[in-house]
């Protein structure tokens, strides 16, 4: 090195060959750079794709099954529901709503079908209509929690914060132990912008999920709270314990 920088001063090539390297060594640091962003980028992406602030909607509680289909001229409520899950796995949204449809038509309080349809439509982006059937649920089975929590959720969505909030406040007293409820009134009310309040419900699902609280907080509903340092702090430490 001593010697390449010794006869680079009688080299008048020298200046070329050192900006040359700075200008690589540069374009790596930028696209390291830029691998990084597209990396966490692609992680929320990701995430968001598989995790909306939608609970199950199949995880309904304290509700009775539906009796044994003994009528011929009515559809059998399982198999329409297996069908349409399976159009909905396909893509297909168009049929898998029919299918759901058809099965309120004769069974208007079918919990499955109206927290289902209510799902799907909330896939669709239709949270006006998906608002409709969560309603339905809830006056149907008021001690369902996700009933409760999916409602205020299409809420949040279509901005209606301050009924979204009122909402889901009822789907956690009603299961106050639940992370994923937890976690999912902290989004709406970061959405809302009630910082503090998010920080109090996402440390309360902290506190539930341990290590798994990372992958959850990959969701772009926490964006308004991501750079407290609360929040990075409750990130930081369940990664040392992953």
């Amino acid at each position: 090195m001593k010697a390449f920088l010794k006869s680079g001063f009688s080299n008048p090539l020298a200046p070329f060959i050192l900006i040359f390297a700075l200008i690589i060594l540069t374009t790596l640091i930028v696209s390291n750079i830029k691998t990084t962003m597209e990396t966490e980028a692609a992680k929320k992406t990701e995430f968001a794709a598989k995790n909306s602030l939608m609970v199950d909607p199949s995880l309904a509680t304290g509700i009775p099954d539906e009796p044994k289909n003994t009528d011929l001229s009515k559809p059998d409520v399982q198999y329409l529901t297996a069908a349409a899950l399976a159009d909905w796995a396909r893509g297909d949204f168009n049929a898998a709503e029919d299918k759901f449809r058809t099965i309120l038509v004769f069974h208007p309080n079918n919990p499955v079908a109206l927290s289902h349809l209510g799902a799907l439509l909330h896939h669709r982006g239709d949270y006006k209509n998906a608002e409709l059937m969560f309603r339905r649920q809830t006056l149907f089975f008021p001690s369902d929690p996700n009933a409760h929590m999916n409602l205020g959720t299409v809420l949040a969505k279509q901005n209606k914060f301050k009924e979204a909030i009122q909402v889901s406040k009822r789907s956690l007293e009603l299961d106050p132990s639940n992370a994923a409820t937890a976690l999912s009134v902290a989004k709406i009310h970061s959405l809302a912008n009630n910082k503090n309040t998010a920080m109090d419900y996402f440390r309360r699902a902290a506190n539930i999920l341990g290590p798994g609280i990372v992958e959850s907080s990959w969701d772009p509903a926490f964006d308004n709270i991501r750079d407290l340092p609360e929040f990075r702090s409750i990130i930081r430490e369940a990664e040392k314990n992953k």
